[in-house]
């Protein structure tokens, strides 16, 4: 059984598109780790 679940999720800051589409399942239990470059997104995510 998923804990999170995202589906489709985008973000715009007007033409920037921050996050574009992204699917994401986490299930109870497990541990996510999110890594990438400045910028790229990870904290709009969360």
């Amino acid at each position: 059984m998923a804990g999170i679940e995202i589906r489709s999720l985008r973000k715009h800051f007007g033409d920037l598109h921050a996050v574009d589409g992204v699917d994401l399942s986490i299930r109870d239990g497990e541990l996510l780790v999110l890594l990438g470059s400045s910028g790229s997104g990870k904290t709009t995510l969360l």
